[in-house]
């Protein structure tokens, strides 16, 4: 047998429904802004490792820079070594101070070829752990 139940007992069964339609709302809204936040703090992280990169390229630049200026110096193979080298000591202190780390940049020399090669190495804990920038150049 069908039960019939008039208007007013038929609104007072439907309450709490829109208490839980919110519920469910802002349990979205507040996924919704875990995920921002989440992109927001990996957005900060790659933009940081970006510009440490930028730096140790235009500190190698500098040094490619350096090299061309003196070319007859270059070609003997001068600016090979560490940051013991004579010539590349306070280039190597200004890279160390412009990226933050204590890492020792190698500058490599082949006369059969006539290039160094510029190898800067620095800790990126932020996105991968480490990271390497080389750059070859001709004097």
């Amino acid at each position: 047998m069908m039960r019939f139940y008039p208007a007013a007992t038929q609104s007072h069964l439907q309450q709490g429904i829109a208490l839980l339609e919110i519920l469910i709302s802002v349990l979205v809204l507040g996924i919704g802004l875990l995920g921002i936040a989440a992109l927001q703090s990996s957005s900060v992280r790659y933009s940081q490792s970006a510009q440490e990169r930028t730096t140790a390229l235009i500190m190698a630049s500098s040094l490619t820079e350096i090299i061309r200026s003196n070319a007859d110096t270059a070609r003997s193979g001068a600016y090979a070594g560490d940051c013991g080298s004579e010539l590349l000591a306070d280039w190597a202190l200004q890279l160390q101070a412009a990226t933050g780390t204590a890492t020792c940049p190698e500058v490599a020399w082949d006369p059969a070829t006539g290039i160094y090669t510029i190898s800067i190495s620095w800790q990126d804990e932020k996105v991968t752990g480490s990271s390497n920038f080389v750059l070859q150049v001709r004097p």
